[in-house]
């Protein structure tokens, strides 16, 4: 298998304190030598968000590795190709979960969650990405600098797109992987503090190396998944955000 994928949530120390649970979530599936994975973090004011995130996470990544599966080379389409492609599966997620929330009684805007999703072979790919957080490309070549696709924040502070709003379509970004990777990294807004350096030009070596030294070197995946998620529970990230944190790292086996 070209990928070994790692995964883990851990609600923020706002949230728990106001007894509210995780809204993050997060998806991943391969399919031959294509990864595709997804994190999404839910709104604090939605009151469904938690369910919204866990939804698109899931209804996204299965419709993705089903075109994969089905014979549609993704990873090679070209940027407007590929977000056409990309923007069709969102479309039918955000109109299936309209339905859930009908049948609800609530509004679509009670799901709101954002979306930063990859989908790539070790070769080459795509982030695509609505809202915050950050997906991250480690190139092969070490001297290269990365891939990074930037959370896109709204006016206002703690604003932010969601899949949910009326203009997602055009909230919809997609970036390019054009170098042979190592590794990817996706993660909510509330890991971002710790995980991405300065300016989030890359990733925070100081806290990102270790953790992929170790998990390169785990054999077994949930041993790995709860090392990352005691990781991101550590009491000394709660020092520096009180927000839900989700950290998803793809590394090339």
């Amino acid at each position: 298998m070209a990928w070994k994928i790692f995964a883990a949530s851990a609600t923020g120390k706002s949230h728990a304190e106001r007894g509210l649970p995780c809204q993050d979530a997060f998806a991943h599936a391969v399919v031959g030598e294509v990864l595709i994975a997804l994190v999404c973090d839910g709104a604090g004011s939605a009151r469904y968000s938690q369910a919204g995130a866990e939804f698109i996470a899931r209804s996204v990544v299965h419709a993705l590795a089903t075109r994969v599966q089905q014979g549609e080379e993704l990873p090679e389409l070209s940027g407007e190709l590929f977000e056409q492609a990309v923007a069709s599966v969102i479309g039918l997620a955000r109109s299936a979960l309209q339905e859930v929330s009908r049948a609800a009684g609530a509004g679509l805007a009670d799901y709101a969650s954002t979306l930063v999703g990859v989908v790539a072979t070790p070769e080459r790919g795509s982030f695509f990405h609505i809202g915050d957080g950050v997906g991250v490309a480690q190139p092969r070549d070490g001297a290269a600098k990365p891939d990074i696709s930037l959370p896109a924040n709204g006016e206002y502070a703690n604003e932010t797109y969601f899949i949910t709003g009326p203009h997602w379509r055009e909230r919809l970004r997609v970036l390019p992987i054009r170098q042979p990777l190592q590794g990817v990294a996706l993660m909510s807004d509330g890991a971002m503090p710790f995980a991405m350096s300065k300016g989030n030009a890359g990733l925070y070596a100081p806290f990102m190396e270790p953790v992929e030294r170790y998990l390169r070197g785990v054999a077994d995946i949930d041993e790995g998944n709860r090392a990352l998620a005691a990781t991101l529970d550590d009491p000394r990230t709660h020092h520096i955000t009180g927000d839900d944190k989700t950290l998803l790292v793809a590394l090339r086996a």
